[in-house]
């Protein structure tokens, strides 16, 4: 059976590369996860460093896997007000209308991304996402068809879910 796992990134510093913590985190995980035929990565720093740490290869950068276009000040407010957000950055930009707007644009971004390399993988064929919490929680709403007026989960560092051929999703810790 062909699945894929989306996983949050690891931790990181201000600047965009992982904290020594995430990329402790990272050697506990690693060890779990199978050999994946496809790595798939946002964009951004902490996702390419996340899912090279994990997989020991390159990964495909695609910016489907990555944030909308939110403007640095946006992104620093986010994740100070998500540190006090019961579902954390997730929670506040969905909290916001226009921003609700721009990761539902995302989300769906990312699961024509997850339908293209379910397509893509051979028989028994594995694949690994590395995004962004707000956007897995908005892809998840997509890829199960829910409303999308709240946030109503966050993705810790390298959780996440893995969807299946069949369209099967289960959360991954």
């Amino acid at each position: 059976m062909k699945y894929i796992q989306v996983r949050r990134h690891a931790p990181k510093h201000a600047e965009g590369h992982l904290t020594d913590e995430g990329k402790q985190m990272v050697d506990k995980v690693r060890n779990k996860l199978p050999q994946f035929t496809l790595i798939i990565s946002s964009n951004k720093p902490r996702a390419i460093e996340t899912a090279k740490l994990l997989t020991g290869k390159e990964p495909i950068i695609d910016k489907r896997a990555g944030t909308p276009a939110f403007s640095l000040d946006i992104e620093q407010t986010l994740h100070v007000e998500g540190q006090n957000h019961p579902f954390g950055i997730a929670g506040v930009i969905f909290d916001n209308p226009e921003y609700r707007v721009m990761i539902k644009k995302q989300g769906e971004k990312l699961a024509e991304l997850i339908a293209e390399t379910l397509l893509k993988l051979p028989e028994n064929g594995t694949a690994l996402i590395i995004s962004h919490d707000g956007v897995m929680v908005a892809t998840e709403k997509v890829l199960r068809k829910a409303m999308f007026d709240k946030a109503s989960k966050t993705f810790k560092p390298l959780e996440g879910f893995q969807i299946d051929e069949k369209g099967e999703i289960t959360d991954l810790d």
